[in-house]
């Protein structure tokens, strides 16, 4: 065992995040942590890595694994340089005999000039830095914050290979759905303060949360035929006189006050198909020309004059 999180509550102000929850992970598992926006997933991947507290429960790790985290927006030394910022946190030995390694990765993640200040990178580049700084940590676990957000295809396929390769345990968040598909083995959906864990990659994920959801459906329509029933022996002007009559309305009384299944909105994930070219264009404001709602073009090509939409979707316009 890696890593364990035991029931653990997270609050956040007057919300609550995580709820009494448990989280194993172990030498070999890639979990890919999916929910809603405003969940509460940077907050649970804090508190895993140990930037953050919990408001209860333990989390235990043997005192040799090592833990590296790659934030969503990671802190950064703007005076520093790229190659500098890699290796802030390491003694000068480790860059000694790492340094070729760390310009190999930063060369994939396109960043050539190891001598650029920080504080002249786009938000971009600075998270492409620092998920080299979060990889070329020995670690026994990566825990990574949307490690595919300003990556195009060619850098997303690398991280895909460097990913798959790596021997120690993997949390990760990302709105990817073709990376989870191509790199974890196990999903851990959080909904409304619980965690709920599969061992599957994202579309056994997608086939299991529906079996889930059936299953809970079938069960709150059960509730629902004995209530009507219990209700009705009620309203006929039941005697609680008896022994079988009060435990008769006590079993009534609990199942009335059970909570019936809640369900989320859909997650939002990126196409597997929206993933082309070598560009990422990100549209910073879109102001429609007609009352329509406006198209958003998921992908450049730098060879190309034309974007590249999933299948079925309409053209973008420009």
């Amino acid at each position: 065992m890696l890593l364990s999180a035991e029931h653990l509550s997270i609050n956040f102000g007057s919300r609550q995040l995580l709820e009494d929850v448990n989280f194993y992970l172990n030498e070999g598992d890639k979990v890919g942590v999916i929910g809603i926006n405003g969940t509460g997933k940077s907050t649970f991947l804090k508190v895993l890595a140990g930037k953050l507290e919990a408001d209860a429960g333990t989390i235990s790790r043997n005192p040799n694994v090592q833990v590296s985290l790659l934030e969503q927006n990671p802190p950064m030394e703007d005076d520093a340089t790229v190659l500098e910022q890699v290796f802030l946190h390491f003694p000068k030995e480790f860059r000694e005999l790492n340094e070729y390694e760390a310009k190999t990765m930063l060369n994939k993640l396109g960043l050539p000039d190891y001598e650029q200040r920080v504080g002249t990178l786009s938000g971009g580049q600075r998270k492409r830095v620092a998920l080299a700084a979060a990889l070329i940590h020995p670690a026994d676990v990566l825990i990574l914050d949307e490690p595919t957000n300003h990556l195009d295809a060619e850098m997303t396929m690398w991280l895909e290979d460097w990913l798959r390769r790596f021997k120690g345990g993997l949390v990760m968040v990302t709105h990817d759905r073709y990376f989870l598909e191509r790199v974890v083995n196990h999903i851990t959906e959080l909904s409304r303060g619980k965690l709920y864990h599969y061992e599957a990659n994202y579309s056994k994920y997608l086939e299991l949360r529906e079996q889930r959801a059936e299953m809970a459906e079938a069960s709150e329509r059960k509730r629902q035929s004995i209530l009507r029933v219990e209700r009705e022996w009620i309203m006929r002007g039941c005697k609680a006189r008896t022994t079988k009559s009060k435990e008769r309305i006590q079993r009534y009384e609990a199942l009335l006050n059970q909570e019936a299944p809640e369900t989320d909105e859909a997650v939002q994930m990126a196409a597997a198909s929206s993933r082309l070219g070598k560009k990422i264009i990100e549209p910073l404001t879109a102001v429609p020309s007609s009352a329509a709602s406006p198209t958003t073009c998921c992908a450049v090509t730098a060879s190309a004059s034309w974007a590249a939409t999933a299948p079925g979707s309409p053209p973008c316009s420009t």
